[in-house]
Formats: C-alpha cells, sequence, structure tokens
C-alpha cells in the first residue's frame, strides 16, 4: 500500500477544518484530482477525471450524511468514522475516473482496480486526516487492503450493490460491517471483540 502520510501531504491546503473543506465541492475536487495525480504517479499511470460524475458523487454523499448524521453528540467519532464510507460507497457508484495507460506492478490490488483503489485511498486519506485534525489520532488499516479476494469479492459485489463499498471500507478499518445494510449508520456494528 501507499505510505498514507504521504497522500495526506498531498491534500490541498485549507484554512478550515478538514471536515468542513471535505464538505465543499471545491476543495473536495481539488483533493480528488491531487490524490488521482499523485497515485498516477506512483502507479505510472494516468487517470482521467469526469468532473460530472465526480460532482454527482459528491452532492449525494452530502444528502447521505445529512440524513443520517445522529442527533447524538456521543456518537460524533463513531460518525466520522462511518462517513467515509458513505463517500467510498458514491464514488465506486460512479466511478469518477478511470486509467488511461497501463499501469506498474505497483500491488495486486492497484493492478486488479486501479480506479477503486485511487477511490478507496482518497476516502482514507481524508478521513486518515481529519481524525488526526479532530482527534490527535492515528487511523489502522486492515490487511484486508492488501488482499486481491478482499478486492474481488469487493469489485464484484459493488458492481451488483454499491452499499457493499461501505461495508469494505469499514473493514478496512477493522470493523465488522451490518453486511445486510452496510450503508445505514443506525445499523452499523461495532468493533469486533
Amino acid at each position: 500500500m501507499f505510505d498514507l502520510r504521504q497522500l495526506i501531504a498531498h491534500l490541498p491546503p485549507t484554512n478550515k477544518p478538514l471536515r468542513i473543506a471535505a464538505r465543499q465541492l471545491h476543495w473536495f475536487r481539488t483533493a480528488f484530482e491531487a490524490h488521482a495525480q499523485l497515485c498516477g504517479e506512483l502507479m505510472e499511470c494516468r487517470f482521467q477525471i469526469d468532473d460530472l460524475k465526480l460532482a454527482r458523487a459528491f452532492v449525494r454523499w452530502l444528502k447521505n450524511i445529512e440524513q443520517q448524521r445522529p442527533a447524538n453528540k456521543t456518537e460524533r467519532r463513531e460518525f466520522f468514522e462511518f462517513a467515509p464510507s458513505l463517500m467510498l460507497r458514491e464514488l465506486i457508484a460512479e466511478i469518477p475516473l478511470i486509467a488511461t495507460t497501463p499501469r506498474q506492478q505497483v500491488g495486486p490490488a492497484a493492478e486488479f482496480w486501479p480506479e477503486g483503489y485511487v477511490a478507496t485511498t482518497f476516502c482514507l486519506t481524508v478521513y486518515a486526516a481529519t481524525i488526526d485534525q479532530e482527534f490527535h489520532a492515528e487511523i489502522k488499516i486492515d490487511q484486508v487492503i492488501d488482499d486481491l479476494r478482499s478486492w474481488w469479492s469487493f469489485r464484484e459485489n459493488a458492481n451488483e450493490d454499491t452499499s457493499y463499498a461501505a461495508g469494505f471500507f469499514q473493514k478496512v478499518l477493522g470493523n465488522e460491517p451490518n453486511w445486510a445494510m452496510p450503508a445505514n449508520f443506525a445499523a452499523r456494528r461495532r468493533n469486533p471483540v
């Protein structure tokens, strides 16, 4: 996997907290484009971004987080963990980028599905930077991120139902999703004991 600190360092600057900046289309688009460009350099390939698809994914993500935001402030951090899974669901539903040149051997997941890999690492990057800023904590990424079988399953299941993308992201963070409703915050499962 790529170095998460390197990916975070390439996020565009903002005078606002990341939790606010990420909900503004200009910053979101700029961050996604910078992330795709950096990943393309690391993978030695190029990505073409469809701005309309990216904007549609962004707007649907905002609507989802507004609808699912918990009233109970004690669930704030849990919702911070859940919100990027909704972002990934919308990015996977739209697939707003496509690899336009052959990629180098950078790892099985990135080679298998470069577009899904970039979308996932983008969500991880924004999430990790936000968690660091809001809670002064580092995230832990599960080994599933490098497991080609998990990526195969993720891609296949997300083709049938994009909600599985939200479940995959939760697995990447070491959580066990509610696979019946992986994109529903109220139906989530807690970390395994």
